[in-house]
């Protein structure tokens, strides 16, 4: 370990860019409907959005030293020369494309493995050895939404990764300010290199006409599998550890078929009829129940969940888990362990035995109190190398998007990232004939495209799913279950990160627990008319269904600074799951859906008449805010 060091010397940048197909805009003619799939060929391409984030973190890490070198990496056919040229014409440096037809196919490990590779190259050729440098990209790709690669990166290069960053302070040391599983924190490097995937940030980066000329005859280093030194076993297809062998339309798989309503009072006379009959936490899962029938399993082994911990308690994506992997595993006839990772684990074995664990594996060490990736990911591939489950399952919560891609490829399996659905499954083409696989569903392309994977060529399979797409099982106190004490072996060198707490998550008012969420969006023209609005509506609603309230917002409307990140729905903000969920001025991001999914009855309310909102709304209302709300509030008994 270089140990603690201050920023004192020069700094070299790589940032991470992908080309994407720009999902913001797919014309009709770009439908395969009798597929379900798209033609990605008739998308326009674009820079993946997120990464536009990463080029500001890149300038700010070169204004504090313009000595160090800047260099733009990729990985595409000979056309994504163009996301290059596009990010010299913001941030100055240099820029090599990785293309060979021998990537063709990769899976996320596969395509981590050949960046790493290139990384490589570019240390020693292009840093002169230097490993004073930054890796920076953002979170994750709009084409994939996986948020894998970077973290595999990481773990291929045996470095740290500060995920989830939205700031950045380059002086008198490095220091990351990110978004954690329990609140704001900012994150100070101990060692280099270090990776960091960014989520959002402000003050983003425009071209100029000067630099996007100088780019236009800028030299982009191209590069081959060979020149990078790449095994061939490990690259591309062959390479890959999961293969997608379903695609069909998010039609198919949507739980919802939205009524639109025009009258505002009827719609509020819908909504109070239909929420005396709504349960909360609606599974969105409804497999069904696989039967042996005496043939031979592909794998064998019990069903894993790595629990998260909440407090006192555990997290509820957790418990939601181990009632799935529950009748996942019952189907073949195998148990169920759940992996707790800390320094002391309190009543937290029988909180996951009472909801379906038959072990708990209790790893305990004190660099595990709090969440470090690093150490939590030694201890865990550790013990999943040791036992061989058939299955492991995360919470695809912060914590587990970046710890599940790490545990992954240090176990060489493969894993799927914000599963929807898991099953249990036959699969048989060609040459491949496999048996009781677990068949993992999530949505790409943005959620215009569903897509059903499958684990090859690994010893364990592996997914990450999303809070709320499973039901929290009845816990049974009576229930018996073994719990199983292991000392991690971790040292110092486990550890390259230095966290502070910023602001706690658990010290504000939540809103997972309220039975009516009221959430705005980036429709909203100013906070003055996001809190006009909001407030009073859910204020009606809750007088009128008798149910607890809370406004919630998306996450554009947090950084327009309409309210604050604790009360942000999705990816990086909080799920909920209430009785009644209305979304206004909100688009319907997939990071979106991902937070309020579970909700009983949707609501949307959206001027544009193609918002992906309502593909996942019960009733909708086509209109502006101004116009629709207050006619809103009046129906419920209230003043606008």
């Amino acid at each position: 370990m270089d140990g603690d060091r201050r920023y004192a010397r020069t700094m070299d940048r790589i940032v991470l860019v992908k080309q994407v197909p720009d999902v913001s805009n797919i014309p009709e003619e770009a439908w395969d409907r009798e597929k379900g799939t798209l033609r990605r060929g008739m998308l326009d391409s674009i820079l993946n959005p997120l990464d536009l984030h990463a080029l500001t973190f890149a300038e700010k890490l070169a204004e504090a030293d313009p000595d160090g070198r800047t260099v733009f990496l990729t990985m595409g056919p000979p056309m994504a020369r163009e996301v290059l040229v596009d990010c010299l014409s913001r941030v100055p440096g240099e820029a090599v494309l990785l293309t060979d037809n021998a990537f063709a196919g990769a899976d996320t490990a596969a395509t981590a493995y050949s960046l790493a590779m290139a990384i490589r190259r570019i240390e020693r050729e292009m840093f002169a050895g230097r490993r004073d440098y930054v890796i920076v990209s953002g979170m994750q790709s709009v084409d994939g939404d996986t948020a894998q690669v970077p973290p595999e990166i990481a773990e291929d290069l045996g470095i740290d990764h500060i995920a989830y960053a939205k700031g950045i302070q380059t002086h008198p040391e490095v220091v990351i300010r990110r978004i954690a599983s329990e609140g704001i924190e900012d994150v100070r490097p101990l060692r280099w290199p270090v990776l960091i995937t960014v989520t959002a940030c402000t003050d983003p980066l425009y071209p100029t006409f000067a630099a996007s000329r100088a780019a236009r005859s800028a030299r982009v280093h191209e590069w081959d599998a060979k020149s990078v030194g790449a095994d061939p076993s490990r690259i591309g297809l062959k390479g890959s550890w999961t293969q997608v062998y379903r695609l069909f339309s998010p039609s198919e798989d949507r739980p919802k078929t939205v009524e639109y309503v025009a009258d505002p009072a009827t719609l509020i006379g819908k909504i109070a009829a239909r929420y005396q009959t709504a349960a909360p936490g609606a599974e969105l899962d409804s497999g069904e129940e696989y039967i042996l029938d005496g043939k031979e399993p592909s794998y064998r082994g019990e069903f894993w969940v790595v629990a998260e911990r909440e407090g006192d308690g555990v997290r509820s994506v957790s418990l939601e888990l181990i009632g799935k992997a529950r009748r996942l595993a019952g189907s073949l006839g195998e148990k169920v362990g759940a992996v707790l990772a800390s320094d002391e684990p309190g009543d937290r074995p029988a909180q996951l035995i009472a909801a379906g664990a038959d072990t708990v594996y209790v790893l305990r060490h004190p660099l595990l109190a709090t969440f470090d990736p690093l150490a939590h990911k030694h201890a865990i591939s550790a013990l999943v190398l040791e036992r061989r489950p058939q299955v492991v399952l995360f919470g695809a919560s912060p914590l587990g998007r970046e710890l599940a891609p790490r545990v992954a490829y240090a176990c060489a399996s493969g894993l799927t990232a914000d599963c929807t659905r898991l099953e249990i499954g036959d699969y048989a083409k060609g040459a491949v004939n496999l048996t009781a696989i677990l068949k993992q569903t999530r949505p790409a392309l943005g959620g215009n495209v569903m897509a059903t994977i499958m684990t090859k060529d690994s010893p364990c399979q592996m997914a990450t799913v999303r809070p709320g797409v499973f039901k929290v099982p009845v816990a049974d106190p009576a229930r018996a279950g073994e719990v199983v004490v292991i000392e991690a072996e971790l040292s110092d060198d486990d550890t390259g990160l230095a966290a502070v707490p910023v602001e706690s998550f658990a010290s504000k008012v939540s809103i997972r627990d309220a039975e009516i969420v009221v959430a705005g969006g980036h429709g909203f023209r100013s906070r003055a008319d996001f809190d006009r609005y909001l407030q009073p509506l859910a204020v009606g609603l809750g007088r009128l269904l008798g149910g607890t309230t809370r406004v919630a917002a998306s996450r554009m409307a947090v950084e327009d600074g309409f309210t604050t990140h604790d009360f942000q729905v999705g990816q990086t903000g909080q799920t909920v799951q209430p009785r009644l969920y209305v979304a206004i001025g909100i688009s319907g991001a997939v990071q979106h859906i991902t937070g309020m999914q579970g909700s009983e009855i949707v609501v949307a309310i959206n001027k544009d008449p193609k918002a992906r909102i309502f593909n996942y709304a019960d009733y909708g209302v086509v209109g502006d805010i101004e116009t629709v709300v207050p006619a809103l509030i009046k129906a419920t008994g209230g003043e606008a």
